[in-house]
């Protein structure tokens, strides 16, 4: 059953072990009910802003294999032009024990090799040229993808329940450029409103779907860069005028019935 149990401190009492283990243990347990069932990523800051020569990840919390990880403070590390593909990644390492307590930490780094998906998780990927400066500020859905001196957000896992989705700012700007082009098809109009409404924090399986009913295929297996492209094809279908794939489909077959 359902029931709430917290001490309450009195004057004059004695203070019990229990009583301390019950704020100990209540934060646990209310973040633990509350990501259960998210995937891993990112759920709130992590911001990455590149200034001459230095790379600045802002303080955030990132969820991994059923924990929470918080940074408190701007994590800086030197980032020199390369002019090669780098990632930026998070490297969590074996729990500690000690007396008194259980601590996981983590490591941030630069390299130029792919996550290893057992230990590692990607926060950004770039190709920063000589003389150029690195930049995290995009002017539309398309830039989020360009190649040279752009932080590369795509494919960083965003923590959302039933599974990793898309950055929330990846979303947000795919859903401002749908409405701003006045959709016709009514399925665009409501996902945009509805993902703006949450902030742009929307599941993967809601995105899956989505992109299954508007250009039938399914982007399920395709990871974050598969739903990016499936979300860049429905804005440059929007831009073309062009009608959903499956009233394509249903106009031939009745045309050939009759």
């Amino acid at each position: 059953m359902f029931q709430y149990d917290y001490p309450q401190f009195e004057k004059k009492r004695l203070l019990r072990a229990e009583m301390l283990d019950k704020l100990r243990d209540y934060p646990k347990v209310f973040l633990d009910l509350q990501f259960q069932g998210f995937g891993d990523g990112i759920i709130n800051g992590c911001n990455i802003v590149w200034d001459d020569g230095q790379l600045t990840i802002s303080p955030g919390m990132i969820y991994w294999k059923g924990k929470l990880y918080f940074m408190e403070q701007p994590y800086m590390m030197e980032c020199s032009a390369q002019d090669k593909i780098r990632y930026l990644k998070v490297q969590f390492l074996t729990e500690i024990r000690v007396t008194g307590k259980i601590m996981g930490n983590t490591r941030i780094f630069l390299e130029d090799k792919k996550p290893d998906p057992a230990c590692e998780m990607e926060l950004c990927r770039f190709r920063l040229q000589e003389g150029a400066r690195l930049r995290s500020c995009y002017e539309n859905f398309q830039d989020y993808s360009t190649e040279y001196d752009t932080v590369n957000i795509i494919h960083q896992p965003y923590a959302a329940e039933g599974g990793s989705t898309l950055n929330p700012r990846i979303i947000r700007q795919f859903s401002k450029e749908i409405m701003r082009s006045r959709p016709l098809d009514p399925l665009d109009a409501s996902f945009s409103m509805t993902s703006l409404a949450v902030h742009g924090v929307v599941t993967v399986d809601c995105i899956r779907e989505y992109l299954f009913v508007r250009l039938g295929e399914d982007y399920g297996d395709r990871g974050n860069g598969g739903l990016y492209r499936g979300l860049m094809e429905i804005l440059k279908n929007q831009r073309n005028g062009e009608v959903r794939k499956g009233e394509v489909s249903r106009g031939k077959r009745s045309v050939m019935l009759l």
